[in-house]
């Protein structure tokens, strides 16, 4: 391969108009050669999407469209505005943070207990039980509904009780006990929500989809 011109400093899509192929110092054929300039030019070839991350991708685009109001150009330039409708409120929750005299005497009772405030863990006979249990509705896209949470010290998990939203994604079997949630948003949030949580504080509804799952349940 050799360059018709000097480069220069020029990368990529540069470099890829001015290569051209010279069998006399060649080391790979023509064919894979025009493959490289190929890649080089216009990058590699993005994988075509599973179904589950079309249909996420479809998801996503249709509960910001359910919410658009509009967009309103700025006249002198900035970015425009994007307005939106506002949510139903989330569910009511009356989290409050543990005294401090509760706090000081469960860490007297457990020192391991001081840097976190959490929950039993399930053991692998429970965990296994809980995925069998789960198995004639856990799949991407069920609607359900999060109906318990671990503790926290700012109340971020518990304010999700209640929150409905659709499987998101499923977890690897190391944390198989464990899914995505995308949940609906409440209020004046903007910003997509899918929290990790535990598959035992998470119940199926039967709410409908707002986009139909077109791959196998």
């Amino acid at each position: 391969m050799t360059a018709a011109h000097d480069p220069g400093p020029d990368e990529g899509r540069g470099v890829a108009a001015r290569l051209v192929y010279d069998p006399r110092v060649a080391t790979v054929s023509e064919e894979e050669f025009n493959e490289l300039v190929a890649i080089m030019r216009d990058g590699p070839a993005a994988k075509p999407l599973t179904p589950e991350a079309q249909w996420r991708r479809d998801y996503h685009k249709a509960m910001f469209n359910r919410r658009l109001v509009g967009v309103q150009p700025d006249l002198f330039g900035g970015k425009p505005v994007t307005h939106m409708h506002k949510a139903a409120p989330g569910p009511v929750i009356d989290w409050k943070p543990e005294p401090v005299e509760e706090k000081l005497a469960r860490i007297a009772r457990d020192r391991n207990a001081t840097f976190g405030i959490g929950r039993p863990g399930l053991s692998e006979d429970e965990k296994a039980a809980l995925i069998r249990s789960a198995a004639n509705w856990l799949r991407v896209g069920q609607r359900v509904r999060i109906a318990g949470s671990s503790a926290s010290y700012d109340g971020r998990f518990e304010r999700r009780v209640g929150r409905r939203g659709v499987v998101w994604r499923l977890c690897s079997p190391v944390f198989a006990d464990h899914l995505y949630v995308y949940l609906d948003p409440i209020g004046a949030e903007r910003v997509e929500k899918t929290p990790m949580v535990e598959l035992r504080d998470v119940e199926p509804i039967d709410d409908a989809l707002l986009v139909p799952v077109p791959f196998p349940a």
